[in-house]
C-alpha cells in the first residue's frame, strides 16, 4: 500500500524512528516529525490515511491536536500513544471518539512494535 498515507509526531526521536521504520515495512509512505507546526501542515496540506500521535509532548497538547483534526474533519485512521498511563489513553480516545475521529488504537509506551505493525496493517485492510 505505497499510496497509504501514514503521518507521525513524537518527540522522543528512538519511537519516532521505530514507528516510520515500521510503517515502511508494511508499505506505508512516512512522513515523521518532532516539530509540532510540521505535524500540523503536514495533516492541512497532505491528508494522511493513518495518524499516530504522542499525547503528551512538551509544549505540545496531543489533545489540541485531537481537537484541530476534528475541526478540518480529518477521516484518518488514529493511534494514540503515551507514556503517561493507560487512563490518559482511553480519556483521549473516548473524547476523540466523541468528536466523530477514528480512533483506531491507542498504545503505552514503551511500544510494542509487534503491536504497532498489527495496527497498521489492520488500518491497511479495512
Amino acid at each position: 500500500m505505497a499510496d497509504t498515507k501514514l503521518l507521525v509526531i513524537d518527540d522522543d526521536e528512538p519511537i519516532l524512528r521505530l514507528i516510520a521504520a515500521i510503517g515502511e515495512n508494511c508499505g506505508l509512505k512516512v512522513q515523521a516529525t518532532s516539530v509540532p507546526k510540521d505535524f500540523l501542515l503536514i495533516l492541512d496540506t497532505d491528508a494522511p490515511d493513518i495518524v499516530v500521535l504522542d499525547l503528551v509532548m512538551p509544549k505540545f497538547d496531543g489533545i489540541e491536536v485531537l481537537k484541530r483534526m476534528n475541526e478540518k474533519q480529518v477521516g484518518a485512521k488514529i493511534i494514540l500513544i503515551s507514556g503517561a498511563d493507560q487512563s490518559l489513553l482511553d480519556r483521549a480516545s473516548k473524547l476523540a471518539e466523541a468528536w466523530g475521529l477514528n480512533v483506531h488504537a491507542a498504545f503505552t509506551k514503551p511500544l510494542d512494535p509487534v503491536l504497532i505493525e498489527t495496527a497498521f496493517r489492520e488500518a491497511i485492510e479495512t
